[in-house]
């Protein structure tokens, strides 16, 4: 039983690298969603208002998605200790 529950306990992803991995996470779905809107909305047949207001709500939601995003990082990075945001080197991408 100890060795099953030393496995579901294991950290598979370390603490600090959960933002950024939701942050990539939103802004693909932010992506995908903005592909979708321009590429695949026009085989549903849509009238111009339609689609207009379709493409206006899927921008939206793909925006929001991706600040989203940038607000957990935010957050993750105002909750750390400043001594250990100093010392941590600067990560690109």
């Amino acid at each position: 039983m100890s060795r099953l529950r030393a496995l579901f306990a294991t950290q598979v992803i370390a603490d600090r690298t959960t933002p950024y991995l939701i942050r990539s996470v939103l802004t693909g779905v932010g992506v995908f969603t903005s592909l979708f809107g321009t590429l695949g909305l026009q085989y549903l047949a849509p009238t111009r208002v339609e689609m207009i207001l379709a493409l206006l709500l899927l921008a939206t939601f793909a925006v929001a998605s991706a600040a989203l995003g940038q607000l957990v990082v935010i957050a993750d990075l105002l909750e750390r200790p400043h001594a250990e945001v100093v010392a941590e080197p600067q990560r690109v991408g």
